[in-house]
């Protein structure tokens, strides 16, 4: 049965990418957990893949043409019912890009025709609301008059997803890091790029490492500082107090999506979602 929406409770997710080899964490002082693989996830054509880092570094050719997305090799392991709720995400060296940005989302049920309810539809509505919506019916991105008022997208496959975090791979490919799910956020800027407004996320400052290594890179670069920030999406809650209602969440997929900051320059991508997890089920009290 779903639960109230009369009171809100935080979502907090645990996400584990590290500079060197990954360790197996392990959910602190939690019962009922669950754990599965990330896999590889086979995006539409048009969402390229990126081939540079965080520092525009361009990856060696041998690299572009043979790196997949391994399977059974990074692993998410999360609670069924906490509050806060934690998922823990753990990658060994080589299982992601070097120096590379990714987003991480929560992404609602698909297959199920949108019925303008927030009963029917109780997972993508929440995410969608508080985050950002997709139509798979008509390939497009939609806003929340679009799904909710006009009635154009009834019956629709209409899935919310909520961009929460982004996470940055080391040198190695590897990573670790620990999110909560209590923002909303656009898309990931460098600070370079555009000026961080007050509402926007903290900035993170990564150093990027990238030498030749007969795997990623051919040559050697010059070692530099990228400044990162996620941007807010307008609408929604400031950075830090998001609180999705509580509820029981079922067939939620977690998902790692290649941010590409707007790239113009060749290998520069466009947001392909690279790896899944699937069928996630877990409950906000």
């Amino acid at each position: 049965m779903r639960a109230a929406q009369a009171t809100v409770a935080a979502l907090c997710l645990t996400i584990t990418v590290v500079g060197g080899c990954a360790d197996q964490s392990a959910l602190v002082g939690t019962t009922g957990t669950q754990t599965t693989y990330l896999r590889p996830f086979a995006d539409n054509a048009s969402q390229t893949p990126r081939w540079m880092d965080i520092a525009d570094n361009l990856y060696r050719t041998a690299f572009r043409g043979s790196y997949q997305y391994p399977a059974a090799t990074a692993q998410l392991q999360y609670t069924t019912q906490q509050a806060p709720l934690q998922f823990a995400v753990s990658a060994p060296a080589r299982a992601l890009k070097p120096s590379f940005c990714y987003q991480m989302k929560l992404e609602g049920p698909s297959g199920e025709p949108w019925a303008n309810s927030r009963t029917t539809n109780f997972e993508n509505y929440q995410l969608g609301t508080n985050g950002r919506w997709w139509c798979d019916t008509c390939n497009a991105a939609l806003d929340d008059a679009a799904v909710l008022q006009s009635g154009a997208h009834l019956g629709h496959l209409v899935k919310g997803y909520l961009y929460f975090d982004f996470v940055v791979a080391g040198q190695s490919g590897a990573a670790q890091q620990t999110s909560t799910v209590n923002s909303s956020y656009h898309v990931t800027w460098k600070a370079s790029q555009r000026a961080r407004g007050s509402s926007d996320g903290p900035v993170r400052t990564v150093t990027v490492v990238a030498r030749k290594d007969g795997w990623a890179y051919d040559r050697t670069y010059r070692t530099t500082t990228v400044s990162l920030y996620g941007e807010r999406e307008p609408g929604r809650p400031a950075p830090g107090t998001l609180a999705l209602a509580p509820g029981l969440y079922e067939g939620v997929e977690f998902r790692l999506t290649e941010e590409t900051f707007h790239a113009t320059r060749p290998y520069g991508g466009n947001w392909r979602t690279v790896m899944v997890a699937p069928g996630l089920s877990f409950e906000v009290p």
